[in-house]
């Protein structure tokens, strides 16, 4: 809870900074589901989280943000018995082309990297890799400043034995922009 609050307390500052400087900047919460593509130890999930965007050129913004993702149980019982599902919390910066909010429809996509803490107390797992990211998305905008969003994300995390994790995220959120 204290990085959270920590990291939150981050994005506002840097937001306030970019504002000052005249910048396009906003914020953002979101949630939704969490799918692991190609593992038999997980199964689906809820993920939630926070953004930060800053506008770095015309159609180009970076997003900064914090992702908690916690996994189903898997189904499976030939691993152990009664097995849970994994937590992954996620720090990375997105670059995003496509407009920032605004009246009307916005498609955009993204790329990104990060940093992924992945912990499975049942499977004895606790290790934090970096991963990569893709998606597209669509945001909504409702009013000069405000956004509605839906977007789907696709993570591959690198694992200590050279495998990976992979998840497909589809999110919905709300995002104000301010200095637009």
């Amino acid at each position: 809870m204290k990085k959270l609050v920590m990291v939150t307390l981050g994005l506002l500052l840097m937001l306030q900074s970019a504002s000052a400087a005249g910048l396009s900047a906003g914020v953002g919460a979101f949630g939704g589901v969490g799918i692991p593509v190609a593992q038999d130890d997980q199964s689906q999930g809820t993920v939630f989280g926070i953004r930060a965007s800053v506008k770095a050129f015309s159609v180009i913004s970076l997003e900064p943000h914090v992702t908690f993702l916690k996994y189903g149980d898997p189904d499976v019982d030939e691993i152990i018995d009664d097995p849970t599902g994994a937590k992954v919390n996620g720090f990375g910066v997105d670059a995003r082309l496509g407009s920032l909010a605004g009246p009307g429809l916005s498609p955009f996509f993204f790329v990104g990297i990060g940093t992924y803490k992945v912990k499975n107390d049942d499977l004895q797992i606790d290790e934090s890799n970096t991963g990569l990211s893709g998606g597209l998305g669509v945001e909504i905008g409702v009013g000069p400043s405000l956004g509605l969003e839906v977007r789907g994300r696709f993570d591959v995390i690198g694992t200590e034995g050279g495998g990976s994790k992979k998840a497909a995220l589809i999110t919905a959120g709300v995002n104000y922009h301010f200095g637009l």
